[in-house]
């Protein structure tokens, strides 16, 4: 069997890159071709699957946009570029890696992985161009009857909800970790030493007990509500940690924080003044904003922090949560989210109302001994990423 996929530099990459290292390894007598935007994302690819999966690499067939068209955005690519290669490959199968068919069928059998439906759910938190392309590539994906493979449960119900009276082909396929955060993971759970992350934009030594948040800043991450509901936990002399952001954009760090350049100075004075000034008041809890941090020290910060902590309006999955799990710290999540459904183990839930998140906050520290020991009792219940092939290569077979 054959099958032609598309890549993602960015947001969902890491998700498309283990389905592809997945298919690889679970089919190793299919031919794949793959298609990709830049010579920069097959080093990607290589960086995920690490020494003992880059072999399976060789495997591919890989195809790139022509000089003409590689210089063009993707919608250029997508429309006029793929379809061409597609004819010339004529693939039994196509797995659309983010949403993205062809403009036209080009093989019998169709399938787009769908990992939210933020761009139709909540349009307003996600970029114009991601509202144009992603809200476009789902519609058509539903319209052309294509296998829908869905990350969660929770994407499977909101397809069903905004498609109501359509047939829909949904297999539900539920993320794995990456080879390479598996192995992150591993690492750090064979480490003992002070905590020493540095960042692109910040360097944070030791800084005690913290909560952590992995992921990007944006109103339906909830952030406000998060570092408000910290403060009060922390005023309230209930933890004396304190918040450590790992892909924020330095809007929420204290002056107390450790930040390096001109571009964390700009970003603490846009904290404003009265912030500042309560920070200088003994025992004000601290937040340390680091923007971005490189897979290690993020696989550190994932080891040492007490709970990871998100409370997301909406996620297609919540891969933080996972890799959070695999080293071994429990997380505290939106009740009702597709993050709840990651793990029966190690997860506790909350409504978003500010006086329940300081409870739940306060209760699942409380429960952080029980809660780590469900988490390390089994640790290898967390590197599924030969599931996640094999129900992938299945989800593409049973294709009708």
């Amino acid at each position: 069997m054959s099958g032609f996929a598309v890549g993602n530099s960015a947001g969902l990459g890491r998700a498309s890159r283990t389905y592809i290292l997945g298919l690889l390894h679970a089919r190793p007598d299919w031919d794949f071709h793959l298609y990709l935007r830049s010579p920069e994302h097959l080093q990607m690819l290589k960086e995920e699957a690490g020494t003992q999966l880059k072999p399976l690499l060789e495997r591919l067939n890989l195809h790139y946009p022509s000089a003409l068209m590689g210089s063009l955005n993707r919608v250029l690519q997508e429309n006029f570029d793929l379809p061409r290669r597609l004819r010339r490959v004529r693939p039994d199968v196509y797995l659309g890696l983010d949403f993205t068919l062809p403009p036209a069928p080009v093989c019998e059998k169709e399938a787009a992985v769908i990992y939210d439906l933020l761009p139709i759910t909540r349009p307003e938190t996600v970029s114009w161009r991601a509202r144009l392309l992603y809200s476009k590539a789902i519609r058509r994906a539903v319209e052309r009857q294509a296998r829908l493979v869905c990350i969660s449960d929770f994407t499977r119900r909101q397809l069903e909800e905004n498609f109501p009276g359509r047939e829909l082909d949904t297999q539900v396929v539920r993320l794995a970790l990456s080879p390479h955060v598996w192995s992150n993971a591993i690492s750090a759970a064979e480490q003992d030493h002070v905590l020493q992350v540095r960042g692109s934009q910040a360097v944070l030594c030791d800084p005690g007990r913290y909560l952590l948040y992995v992921g990007a800043c944006g109103p339906r991450k909830n952030l406000d509500l998060l570092t408000e509901s910290f403060r009060r936990l922390v005023e309230s002399g209930q933890y004396n940690g304190s918040l450590v952001l790992a892909g924020g954009d330095g809007r929420y760090h204290t002056r107390a924080s450790t930040r390096l350049g001109a571009q964390s100075q700009m970003a603490l004075q846009a904290v404003g003044a009265q912030m500042q000034q309560g920070d200088e008041q003994p025992g004000k809890p601290e937040i340390h904003d680091l923007g971005f941090v490189n897979d290690f020290d993020l696989s550190q910060l994932y080891r040492n922090a007490d709970l990871l902590v998100s409370f997301s309006l909406e996620e297609g999955f919540g891969y933080p949560v996972l890799e959070a799990l695999a080293h071994g710290t429990p997380a505290l999540v939106t009740q009702g989210s597709a993050m709840a459904e990651i793990s029966s183990r190690g997860i506790v839930q909350t409504g978003l109302e500010p006086q329940q998140c300081v409870a739940s906050l306060a209760a699942a520290l409380a429960a952080l001994p029980q809660l780590r020991q469900e988490l390390r009792a089994n640790p290898e219940d967390f590197n599924q990423f030969e599931r996640l092939g094999r129900e992938l290569a299945t989800a593409l077979e049973s294709m009708r």
